[in-house]
């Protein structure tokens, strides 16, 4: 046999109250089944009667107004703050003021009564008028960072219901709610690599953790699980976690630095995209707390195969005129070359070749330009650099100590052809090959321009 309370709301029916004839609400009414047959779906049902207020105790309530009701605020350990709330009697007689300070024992961080120091201690409200309480909350240097929530009644009125509760429910409480923190102690850089990667090849990465604290802190690196990056894209990544390995310190000291490197194998035949993040683990909770996350480093490489096929265009002069062709590209483009230190980092360039009328032409390199932007600063420990607008470049470069830090971004690369030819007039092709290039521009200039 089994037993099954139910919880049904009877507020759909009404039942005339016997004092004044109105529809009288009805509380909530607990159902008991006494179940006797599973299969068959027979029950055999007792029905309790409905509690109605005036089976309820003296509901009668002392009425105040509590300005502000709620109030939050944020603090660190040793810390203190004064908070002043302002009571009104809106009832039609005195009532006795006795704040009174509560505390919740289920919490997971329990707020202690000793931190809280509210004057006046007691008093009398009469009908319209109201009294200012000052609340000073001072916490001790040896708390615990989290969130705590503590009420203050005013008096010991509580809410009637027609059911127990495991603790009284005041009516006129003031609840605030206490943040304690600590403001983070470590500088992480870069906060994310992105780079172009070939198979079978190896890149090598490092990321620089500054401890501004007055303690030791311990982390553990760890690639953490990429299944949330690849449902982005809904495609399986282009290699497995195993391909990158880190070699790391356990500790950062006090007011020292460390360094975090990784080291990645591209597989051989590996294609696509790889997305994850690198989670450094501190182990201190005050450091990183429930309420935000750790410092961590995102990775994202895209997995390029050099072209083995030149882009081919073909075009057409009319006149006997010198032919000039000029290749631009951007010398990171979308996600950027970043300069890992490996020796297999290239700078761009391009194999060009030029078929005419009477065969292959000779193309003259007759210049090159490579414009760069230099931004300065951002990695300065000393604070007196700017942090640029996220996000920062590739690789950002770190400097732990001098005056000067300098971050190369985005720039551009140009080759400047001039073809020699006996006769130019007839049709063309155009061959090029790019190599570490992830986009570029041509121009074909036939003839002098002004």
């Amino acid at each position: 046999m089994v037993l099954v309370l139910l919880l049904i709301s009877a507020a759909g029916v009404s039942t005339t109250a016997a004092s004044g004839g109105l529809p009288a609400p009805e509380f909530p009414q607990f159902i008991e089944f006494d179940v006797a047959e599973i299969e068959g779906r027979t029950f055999q049902v007792t029905v309790h009667s409905p509690m109605h207020p005036e089976d309820l105790p003296d509901a009668n309530f002392s009425k105040l107004q509590i300005i502000p009701r709620n109030y939050r605020i944020v603090v660190t350990p040793g810390d203190s703050e004064e908070i002043t709330v302002t009571v009104k009697n809106i009832d039609n007689r005195t009532i006795s003021i006795d704040p009174t300070v509560i505390v919740s024992p289920h919490n997971e961080y329990v707020f202690d009564e000793d931190w809280i120091i509210i004057l006046p201690a007691i008093g009398e409200l009469d009908p319209d008028s109201e009294e200012e309480f000052a609340f000073m909350v001072e916490i001790p240097g040896d708390a615990e960072c989290g969130h705590y929530n503590v009420q203050v009644a005013f008096t010991d009125d509580v809410e009637q219901t027609p059911y127990p509760t495991p603790r009284p429910n005041y009516i006129n409480t003031f609840n605030l709610r206490v943040m304690v923190w600590k403001p983070p102690v470590m500088r992480v850089l870069p906060s994310h690599i992105y780079d172009r990667v070939e198979p079978g090849r190896v890149y090598d990465y490092q990321i620089h953790i500054e401890n501004v604290g007055e303690e030791d802190v311990g982390i553990d690196p760890e690639i953490r699980d990429n299944e949330w990056y690849c449902g982005l894209d809904k495609t399986a990544p282009a290699f497995k976690d195993a391909a990158i390995t880190i070699d790391a310190p356990p500790v950062v000291p006090a007011g020292g630095n460390a360094a975090v490197n990784l080291h990645l194998s591209v597989p051989a035949g590996a294609k696509g995209m790889y997305q994850g993040e690198l989670d450094l683990n501190i182990d201190d909770r005050e450091i990183a707390p429930e309420w935000y996350d750790e410092p961590s480093v995102r990775l994202g490489f895209e997995v390029w195969t050099q072209p083995t096929e030149p882009f081919l265009k073909a075009f057409t002069t009319e006149t006997d005129a010198r032919i000039a062709i000029e290749l631009a590209t951007n010398w990171w483009g979308r996600y950027g070359t970043c300069q890992s230190g490996s020796s297999h980092d290239e700078d761009p360039f391009f194999d060009v070749a030029l078929a005419g009328p009477n065969g292959d032409a000779v193309l003259n390199l007759t210049g090159m330009v490579i414009r760069g932007s230099v931004n300065i600063g951002p990695a300065n420990l000393d604070g007196s650099g700017r942090i640029p607008m996220p996000p920062p470049p590739p690789c950002l470069l770190w400097e732990t100590g001098g005056t000067s830090v300098y971050n190369e971004g985005p720039g551009e690369y140009r080759e400047h052809y001039i073809a020699a030819t006996d006769s130019s007039i007839g049709d063309w092709e155009l061959e090029i090959l790019p190599h570490y290039v992830e986009e570029f521009e041509y121009t074909i200039e036939i003839g002098e321009t002004g």
